[in-house]
């Protein structure tokens, strides 16, 4: 299969309130509150988060740490992550990745009821990762992004879940990206657009996409111009449509976030009949 193009310069390198939402497969879309999770809570016993089946929890949180945090942090991450921090050649980008995983363990933990240091990783073919088998509970699915001191993170049982997060430039030109990388409708629909919004459309379908991609799993490889997103009127949900769908599902739905102004946010997961929760 044919390798896209490396992403370009706007996205990230390193891959409050409970509301629930007014009905079942709608998402009135509560607005993400970023934050930061304390990490002194990696040493008490987890509290356990229930989460049922058709329902998407959705975490924000912020990466910037003080040095006593990111050092506890650190200190559930395994081995391999700490080396794998120490590879960064930039100071932030490592601490940041570091305060990724190790709130990405601390949350897991809430869900799974082991320690946050307990739970091993492993991934698929395509890289994605997943919980490893006798760690802890494999029917809690995550994903994970992280972008400009942000993250967010999705969590759902028994199905696959994707979400991606981005950061709006304001000098960036989106059509001749949009032109490389996405399906002729897409590019109508954001062409079609006042110019002022063209950016902002690009973003939504730019993080529409990628969480779509995210969910499936199917990794870098399969061209973003292969599948398009169909937003409906109010820009809350879009539906897919593939080129190829034996490799990709048509049966996605992706549900826009609120991460904030000059921000853009979706989450994916499969069929019309689920929910998203922001947690806090």
């Amino acid at each position: 299969m044919r390798t896209r193009p490396a992403r370009p310069a706007f996205t990230p390198s390193i891959r409050n309130m409970e509301t629930a939402s007014p009905r079942r497969g709608a998402l009135a879309r509560p607005p993400l509150v970023f934050a930061h999770i304390d990490a002194s809570a990696c040493d008490r016993p987890p509290e356990i988060v229930a989460i049922g089946p058709r329902v998407a929890h959705v975490w924000a949180f912020l990466l910037d740490a003080s040095t006593e945090s990111g050092n506890t942090w650190r200190h559930v991450l395994s081995s391999e992550e700490k080396t794998r921090a120490d590879r960064f050649a930039h100071t932030v980008n490592r601490d940041r990745w570091t305060v990724a995983r190790g709130v990405l363990r601390h949350l897991l933990s809430r869900y799974c009821g082991v320690p946050p240091h307990a739970i091993a990783f492993e991934q698929g073919a395509t890289g994605k990762p997943s919980i490893a088998g006798g760690s802890a509970d494999r029917s809690v699915a995550f994903n994970l992004a992280h972008s400009h001191g942000r993250a967010l993170l999705a969590v759902a049982r028994d199905a696959p879940v994707g979400i991606d997060l981005e950061q709006e430039r304001r000098d960036f030109d989106p059509m001749p990206l949009a032109r490389q990388f996405f399906f002729e409708r897409e590019l109508e629909a954001i062409a079609s657009v006042l110019a002022d919004r063209q950016r902002e459309a690009f973003f939504r379908h730019w993080v529409a996409k990628e969480s779509v991609l995210k969910a499936q799993g199917v990794g870098l490889s399969f061209p973003l111009d292969h599948f398009h997103v169909s937003f409906d009127a109010d820009h809350t949900i879009a539906r897919v449509q593939s080129r190829d769908p034996q490799t990709l599902s048509p049966e996605w739905i992706v549900r826009v976030l609120s991460p904030g102004t000059g921000w853009h946010a979706a989450v994916t997961a499969r069929g019309e009949d689920w929910d998203v929760r922001v947690m806090a």
